[in-house]
């Protein structure tokens, strides 16, 4: 299919600018920097974070104080050029510093610290903005139970006190009745999926916070499950109706992308299953970059409609049937769709597990049945004009980010592997134990397997085309956090794979391989040859220890991916992690 040329985001980004206060005098080289950035936090807004910090000064350190307007206005930008892109919830047209609330742009000054590589600043401000949080979701609980302590509720009630039975006080609110109706409650949602999604990957001394967010989380979700009015005739003929709308839509989304992380990364449970999600499918790049109402009608006529629901994509994928064009239109549909795959086979992994712990195989019929809705899912991504396998696209990075998932689901269909890449523990000699285990984890015949390892080597082929120390320099600012994540699952199962393959060779020799077994063996080799690695492999004619030599240039390859500087520790402890193995396999194999 025939992709849209890519275009520089450069005025994409400008557009969203805001004028600054006291525009009218002369700028100096401070304030041009500040004025081409997306957004910038104004005089009104930063005069709201400062009284909003000063009422919670005594629940943060003594050392706190606010930094400056101007830094707060780079960390914000830092925030929509660096996290934004990878979770698009906000509405830039229309979101300004003036129109947040100070929980909500605090929120997004801290994570923004982090990007701009200023960590101190960034944890000093999560620990101002959860404070805030923490206090408004108190706030919100009390301004719902405290009218129960002056008025009976209706099954508590006697007849006598309202013959009719009915409530005579207007003020009543039931606690099932709040679906995210106002903008406060969107707001908190909003900054709680930032934070879960920001204390997941930082320091492992934040992950109990982490839960514990995505736990408050999961209560406001369920609180907008009485949502109904997702496609009235209002939202198709008014933008500022329609976009408040796909705004609450995408965050709802948000939510459930960020607890489907953690389930990823660390083993836990889906804190939001699939069974619970009942709203229609994110819009197209282009009606959700519109800057008006002229502009959003034009992208609405010139791109297909977007009405099915999350459950009608799911089923329909699950049946192995591809999506219709109609539907597939979006770049974060099929990054939702992906999702809701990873978690079905979790699902199908647990029961596994309840009836036998000793195989890593699911049923036949059960693999072949989810290689047809992942086959069925990778023909929607190529038809999606949004896909790109660039990080920089201008209909951003979302369906790169889509690969990395779709690869990892090939690895837990085939094999499982998510408990030896739970990354909770932040230790590399821990974490490298399961590529130098004497465990056999999977046999040679898993259902799947050949498919698994060619997405590995797919997913290897990226960084290697491009450039292992450009991606090094670069992938900070432009590769999302579950590449990394994909990536140590990948190493993990080529390299263990090889060794397999190796002990084979060994005990036999290259013919005992099967066609399909040597031609992945081949393509990896040609991929390390175009590498400064290629001389590591030794002699052709040692089979055994050439795939073993594999093994360790494959894994010594991811590992300089992450060489450069981090944001998150999760992504400097999986470089680490890769490095120590590397070195490990190295050893072992100079016995």
């Amino acid at each position: 299919m025939t992709r849209r040329p890519l275009q520089s985001s450069h005025e994409e980004c400008t557009q969203h600018c805001l004028t600054i206060v006291n525009a009218d005098r002369d700028l100096d080289m401070v304030d041009e920097v500040i004025a081409t950035v997306p957004c910038t936090v104004s005089t009104q807004a930063y005069d709201m974070l400062l009284r909003t910090v000063g009422k919670h000064v005594d629940k943060l350190p003594t050392s706190f104080s606010l930094p400056a307007q101007r830094t707060m206005s780079r960390y914000l930008s830092r925030y929509f050029k660096g996290f934004y892109p990878h979770l698009p919830f906000l509405h830039l047209p229309s979101t300004s510093s003036d129109t947040m609330s100070p929980l909500l742009l605090l929120t997004l000054c801290a994570i923004g610290a982090f990007y701009g590589y200023e960590h101190p600043q960034g944890y000093a401000l999560y620990l101002a903005s959860n404070s805030i949080v923490t206090e408004a979701l108190e706030q919100r609980r009390r301004d719902l139970v405290v009218p129960l302590t002056t008025n009976y509720p209706r099954y508590a009630e006697l007849p006598t006190a309202n013959p009719r039975g009915l409530h005579t006080d207007s003020h009543i609110i039931s606690p099932h009745s709040s679906v995210l109706s106002s903008n406060k409650d969107l707001e908190i949602l909003q900054a709680l999926v930032v934070l879960a999604q920001l204390t997941s990957w930082v320091d492992s001394p934040l992950l109990q916070d982490s839960l514990l967010l995505t736990s408050q989380l999961v209560g406001l979700v369920r609180d907008s499950r009485g949502e109904t009015n997702w496609g009235s005739k209002d939202l198709e003929l008014d933008w500022h109706k329609w976009h408040r709308q796909e705004e609450k839509r995408r965050t709802l989304y948000a939510a459930y992308i960020v607890t489907n992380l953690q389930t990823l990364c660390f083993d836990v449970p889906p804190a939001i299953p699939n069974s619970s999600i009942h709203i229609p499918l994110p819009c197209s790049a282009a009606e959700w970059k519109a800057t008006n109402a002229t502009s959003w009608q034009q992208a609405r006529r010139t791109g297909a409609s977007q009405n099915s629901t999350f459950q009608q994509c799911l089923r329909q994928l699950l049946r192995g049937q591809p999506l219709d064009k109609e539907v597939s239109i979006t770049a974060f549909g099929n990054y939702v769709l992906i999702h809701g795959l990873l978690q079905q086979l979790y699902f199908e992994r647990q029961g596994l597990f309840c009836l036998t712990s000793s195989s890593p195989s699911l049923p036949p019929d059960l693999v072949r049945s989810y290689a047809a809705a992942l086959r069925a899912w990778q023909s929607s991504w190529d038809m999606t004009s949004e896909s790109t396998l660039d990080p920089a696209s201008p209909y951003g990075p979302l369906g790169f980010n889509s690969t990395a998932l779709v690869r990892l689901a090939h690895i837990r269909l085939s094999v499982g592997l998510a408990a030896q890449c739970d990354l909770t523990c932040r230790d590399p000699e821990t974490l490298a134990q399961p590529f130098a285990s004497a465990e056999l984890l999977f046999p040679l015949q898993c259902s799947h397997l050949e498919q698994a390892i060619l997405q590995c080597i797919y997913a290897l082929r990226i960084p290697v085309r491009v450039g292992i120390a450009f991606v090094a320099r670069t992938q900070t600012g432009q590769w999302s956090v579950q590449h990394a994540i994909s990536n140590f699952a990948c190493a993990l199962l080529l390299t263990r794979w090889l060794e397999n393959m190796s002990r084979l060779v060994e005990a036999s020799s290259m013919e005992s391989l099967e066609e399909s077994q040597k031609r992945l063996i081949l393509m990896i080799t040609h991929l390390i040859e175009e590498t400064h690695l290629a001389d590591s492999l030794g002699a052709e004619d040692d089979d055994p220890v050439r795939i073993r030599r594999l093994a360790v240039a494959a894994v010594r390859l991811w590992a300089e991916t992450f060489k450069g500087i981090q944001v998150f520790e999760i992504v400097h402890t999986i470089g680490e992690t890769l490095s120590f193995v590397a070195e490990l396999l190295e050893k072992r194999n100079a016995r």
